[in-house]
C-alpha cells in the first residue's frame, strides 16, 4: 500500500496542479479571445531573453511583455535564498513531467534511474543549451529558442496539431520525447536539457537555504535518496549542497526517524518548512507585486485602440490578436489598401480575423503578423525594424498582388470636394521635396511627418498650408474639426 503523502506535499502538488491548470486555460483561451497572454509572455525565461535584447538594443522582443522580466527577476532572488525553489513549486512544465511521472509509476510499478556515471554526465548538456540560447538571443534580438521550446509546441497544441507541426516541429518532438522519458525518467527535461534549470543551478551553489542531515538520529534507510526525483544523494552527505536541489522537500517529509534527521537551514540555522514555504512564496509573489505597482508587470499587451486613445499607438503594438479591422481602424488606414500593401486577398480574409490566424484562413503558408507591421510602417512612411531586428524590407506594389478590381476603383476615386476652411491657413507650399511613395494618414502628427520626410516642421505645415501655431504632436485627424480640413484635403496638398 502506497504510504500516504504528507500534508506538505500535498499542498506543493496542489500549487503546482493549479499553476499548470491556469497555464493550460490561458493557452487554449488565448487561440479564441483576444487580449490574452501567449506562452511565450507567461514562460519566465523569456524574461532572461528579452532582458537581453533590451541591453542590447534598448527594446523587448515583440512577443514578449515587460512582464516576463519580472518573472525572471523573481526567480533569481529565489535562486539565491532557496536554490531552485521554482523549479520545484512553481514551474509550469515541471509539474506536466510530474503528471506524466506519476502516470509511469501507475504503469510500470516502479521509478527507473539513469546510471550514475551517464547522469553526471548528461546534466551538463543543459549548461552549453543555456549558453547557446544566451549568445544566438544576444546577437539576433529574437525570441530564438522559440520554435524549439516544448512548453511553447504544448502551449499552441489548442490550435490543432497541423498549426503546431508547422510552427513548432522540433519543440513539438522535444515535447512528446520528454512526456514519455518522464513516464521512466523522473523530470528528465529538468536534469538534462532545461535552460531555466541550467540558470538554477547555477544559482543553486550560492543560496542560503540547504538541507542539513543530522547524522546521530540517521537509520540510512535511504527512503531519502529513493523519494528525490533529482536522484541527488542525500543519505550520506552532512549537508545537501547539490546545485541540482529543488527544494521541494520530498526528503523532509518523508524522513521516517521521530526526530527528523533532515532539517532545512537558512544561513546555517535550522528553520520550520513552513517558514521555507512561506519566504519562497513571500520573494516570487513578492517581486510579482512589485511589478505590478510599477506597472511592468503586464503580460497582456494594451489593445491598439487603447493606445491610439491614448497617442501612444506604434508599429510595434500590433500584436497576433489584433484583427485586420482593427489596425486599420487604430492606424486610420484605408483597410483596402492595407490588405494591398501587406500582399493579402480581402476576399479570403475577412477583416474580423486575427493576425496570427491569417495564414490558416487564406491558405498562406508562413504568413506572420510581423508582415502587417512592415505594411503598415510603409504606408504611414515611418521606420521599423522587423522581428529579426533588421531594418524592414520595403513592399513594393511588384511584390504583391494587385488589389481586386472593387479595391482598385475605391483607391482611384476622386477626392472629395472639401468644405472652406475654418481657419486661416499659411499661403503657399514649402517647396520640399515629397517622395512620390509617401502617404499621409490621419494617425501621423506635424513632428511625424517631418521625420519621415527628413524635413523641418516649419516646412511640413506650410506644405499643409495649416496654421504656423497648430499642435505639432497631434494626430492630424483629431484637429480636423478645429481647423476646418478634411484628410483627402490634406493629402492632396502633401502630393503638391
Amino acid at each position: 500500500m502506497a504510504a500516504k503523502a504528507a500534508p506538505l506535499q500535498i499542498f506543493r502538488r496542489i500549487t503546482l496542479g493549479v499553476i499548470l491548470l491556469g497555464l493550460t486555460t490561458l493557452t487554449v483561451l488565448h487561440q479564441r479571445v483576444q487580449g490574452i497572454p501567449t506562452i511565450d509572455a507567461l514562460d519566465p525565461f523569456g524574461g532572461l531573453e528579452t532582458l537581453l535584447k533590451w541591453v542590447a538594443g534598448g527594446e523587448i522582443i515583440k512577443k514578449l511583455e515587460p512582464g516576463t522580466i519580472i518573472l525572471f527577476g523573481g526567480i533569481v532572488a529565489l535562486g539565491l535564498v532557496l536554490s531552485r525553489f521554482f523549479c520545484g513549486w512553481f514551474c509550469a512544465f515541471g509539474a506536466l513531467q510530474g503528471v506524466f511521472g506519476w502516470l509511469g509509476k501507475k504503469i510500470f510499478g516502479r521509478r527507473f534511474t539513469v546510471p550514475a556515471k551517464l547522469d553526471a554526465v548528461l546534466r551538463w548538456i543543459k549548461y552549453p543549451v543555456l549558453v547557446a540560447i544566451v549568445w544566438l538571443t544576444w546577437s539576433t534580438g529574437t525570441l530564438i529558442i522559440r520554435p524549439y521550446d516544448p512548453l511553447a509546441a504544448y502551449g499552441h497544441l489548442s490550435a490543432g496539431l497541423e498549426a503546431v507541426w508547422g510552427e513548432f516541429a522540433v519543440g513539438l518532438v522535444l515535447l512528446v520525447l520528454t512526456l514519455v522519458l518522464s513516464m521512466l525518467y523522473e523530470r528528465a527535461f529538468c536534469k538534462y536539457l532545461c535552460p531555466l534549470g541550467a540558470v538554477n543551478s547555477i544559482l543553486g551553489r550560492l543560496p542560503l537555504f540547504r538541507i542539513k542531515r543530522v547524522a546521530t538520529t540517521c537509520i540510512s534507510c535511504s527512503k531519502c535518496d529513493r523519494v528525490c526525483p533529482m536522484n541527488i544523494d542525500i543519505s550520506k552527505p552532512e549537508v545537501v549542497n547539490s546545485s541540482e536541489c529543488i527544494s521541494c522537500m520530498e526528503c523532509v517529509s518523508s524522513c521516517p526517524t521521530t526526530k527528523s534527521s533532515l532539517v532545512p537551514t537558512i544561513a546555517g540555522k535550522a528553520v520550520k518548512v513552513g517558514l521555507v514555504v512561506a519566504l519562497g512564496f513571500g520573494i516570487y509573489f513578492g517581486a510579482a507585486a512589485i511589478g505590478q505597482a510599477t506597472g511592468m508587470l503586464s503580460f497582456a499587451p494594451v489593445s491598439l485602440t487603447q493606445a491610439a486613445a491614448a497617442g501612444k499607438l506604434k508599429v510595434e503594438d500590433i500584436k497576433g490578436s489584433s484583427t485586420w479591422e482593427m489596425v486599420a481602424e487604430s492606424f486610420g488606414i484605408e483597410l483596402e489598401r492595407l490588405y494591398h500593401v501587406a500582399g493579402i486577398d480581402a476576399r479570403k480574409v475577412p477583416p474580423s480575423t486575427m493576425l496570427k490566424d491569417t495564414g490558416k484562413v487564406g491558405g498562406i503558408e508562413g504568413f506572420e503578423a510581423d508582415a502587417v507591421r512592415v505594411a503598415v510602417a510603409k504606408i504611414l512612411g515611418v521606420p521599423y525594424a522587423g522581428e529579426t531586428g533588421a531594418a524592414a524590407p520595403a513592399v513594393t506594389p511588384a511584390a504583391t498582388p494587385a488589389p481586386p478590381a472593387a479595391t482598385a476603383t475605391a483607391l482611384a476615386a476622386p477626392k472629395p470636394a472639401t468644405a472652406p476652411a475654418k481657419a486661416a491657413l499659411a499661403p503657399g507650399s514649402a517647396g520640399l521635396t515629397v517622395p512620390a511613395d509617401f502617404a499621409l494618414e490621419g494617425t501621423m502628427s506635424i513632428a511625424d511627418i517631418a521625420v519621415a520626410l527628413k524635413a523641418p516642421e516649419a516646412a511640413v505645415i506650410q506644405k499643409l498650408r495649416l496654421p504656423a501655431d497648430i499642435d505639432r504632436v497631434k494626430a492630424l485627424r483629431d484637429m480636423k474639426d478645429q481647423y476646418g480640413y478634411t484628410m483627402p484635403e490634406l493629402k492632396e496638398r502633401i502630393k503638391q
